[in-house]
Formats: structure tokens, sequence, C-alpha cells
């Protein structure tokens, strides 16, 4: 496997809220732990199997949460099973699920404290979509520490403050073991690299978002480049694409090994910000 992305789906907020099941795809493993059960190909939603519980990064919108509930059903689980969300950024394609998925779960749910301002300073930037969603409010139980790795069971998240997307905008870090062949690999997921907010446009109408967070997302990247990653993980499954190989995995081939492709993505991110700046 080699880095690449895929185009953007088109009109998704709308498609999700009104055919939702027109991007429907089941869940699949992406690593010894891991599987993607956001259950449509738009926003990537992942459940992690710690031992002792469960744990699910992000949960899209109310439209497609039936779609997450059934992945969890698929994979054998119940969402009871889940014990802590986490959230990756306070926009609404990702959490606008939250307080409906906490409720069925009743997990201790976290965010970064620097989004979590931003969401109620600013709902018209995160929570309010124009496009009808459903979104729902919601209040996270603990904030992120770089020096408290959220743990559960046999696995230790490593969370990192990555702002330029939001000003809060939470990336993760974490090990697991291959039980084939004691293999231990790094996982991680980016928090959100969308470019459609670092931009002077949105600069010149945002309230609270500005140019000196699209300088920390270069920095940022940069520094990122050097941290190991096996397997990397997209927020949005066409940013890293991980869809075609869907129902491919085993402990013995792995399809989503390869220590390369962070780095090259950060890189295509970066590429792409820089673009709108000219």
């Amino acid at each position: 496997m080699s880095f690449h992305c895929s185009p953007a789906t088109p009109h998704p907020v709308e498609t999700l809220v009104h055919e939702p099941w027109t991007l429907a795809v089941k869940p699949f493993q992406v690593s010894p732990n891991t599987w993607y059960v956001a259950g449509q190909t738009w926003v990537g939603c992942y459940l992690i199997d710690t031992g002792d519980g469960l744990i699910l990064i992000d949960t899209a919108i109310p439209e497609s949460s039936y779609l997450l509930v059934d992945s969890i059903y698929r994979l054998g689980y119940k969402p009871t099973d889940i014990k802590k969300i986490l959230i990756s950024h306070a926009h609404f394609d990702h959490c606008g699920a939250a307080a409906e998925m906490k409720e069925l779960t009743g997990a201790q749910m976290y965010m970064s404290k620097e989004d979590y301002v931003f969401m109620k300073s600013c709902p018209e930037e995160t929570m309010i979509p124009d496009s009808g969603s459903h979104v729902q409010n919601f209040e996270p139980d603990e904030f992120y520490s770089e020096d408290k790795p959220v743990t559960l069971g046999n696995i230790s998240i490593q969370t990192m403050l990555t702002p330029g997307h939001t000003i809060g905008c939470t990336s993760f870090f974490w090990k697991e073991k291959n039980p084939v062949n004691g293999e231990e690999y790094v996982v991680a997921m980016h928090g959100g690299v969308g470019a459609n907010t670092m931009n002077d446009k949105y600069y010149a109408t945002s309230k609270y978002l500005t140019p000196d967070l699209r300088q920390r997302f270069f920095d940022d990247a940069e520094k990122l480049k050097k941290i190991h990653v096996d397997i990397a993980l997209p927020s949005h499954p066409n940013q890293i694409e991980i869809v075609d190989r869907a129902g491919q995995y085993t402990h013995e081939s792995q399809p989503y090994l390869d220590d390369t492709i962070w780095a090259d993505f950060l890189t295509e991110r970066v590429r792409q910000v820089r673009e709108l700046m000219k």
C-alpha cells in the first residue's frame, strides 16, 4: 500500500441527511484492534477493542448514526460495550451525533478544552450546518491532557493538540500488537486537516480562527512527519484511501501497514493549504 487520496464526496451533508444509505459501507478492520465503523464513506469513525471495553473515535452526524450503530452490532458488539468516546474536533460532521452516542453507550466523552470553548463561543462555525442536519448539543466529561493518555484495557491513546482546521483539533496515537506474529504497530489519526478553514476567505469572516493557526498547522506538520506511524488512518476516508481495501484485512496480510503514508499524507495536506494561499 502506498499513499493515495481520492476526490471528496460531493454534497455530503445533503446526501447523508436525505439519502444516507447511498454512502453506506459495512464495517471493516484496519489494524489488529481497530475497525472502521462510520457506516458511511464521508466521515470516519473508528472502534478500538481494548480487551476491556471499546473506544469510539468520532460519531459523524445524527442522520448516519443508525449506520454507525448497525456497524457496531455487525461486529458482534453492543453500544454499551463502548466505554470512552473521543472527539477529534468541534465540527458537526465529527460530533453531531455525540449526544446520541453518549446516551446510547453511557461512555465517558473527551474533547479538547480549546475546541469546547470554540464550540460554545461560535456555534455558527462548529455546530450549525447549513444543509439540514439535526446536530445535537453535548457536554464532554473530560478534556484531553497530553500528560495523561486516554487508557482502557491494553490500549493507551496519546493525544496531541494539532490546531489549524480548528483551534483545538486533536490527533491520536496508540500502539497495537499483531496476535499472529507479535509485531507492534503505531496507529495514528490526525484530528483534522481540512483546508476549508485554513484560507484567507474563511479568516475574513471567522469570529474565532486566525491565520496564525495556519502557520501552526505548517509547523506542526513538520514535527508530526518525524513521528513513526505504521498505520495511518484518515478522519475522512478520501484523505487517505482505505475503503478500496475494505474487507481485505487479515493479521497475516496487513493491507493498511505502510510507514511511509503518514508523512506523505501530511505533505499533501500542507500542499493543498498552500495552494489556496496563492
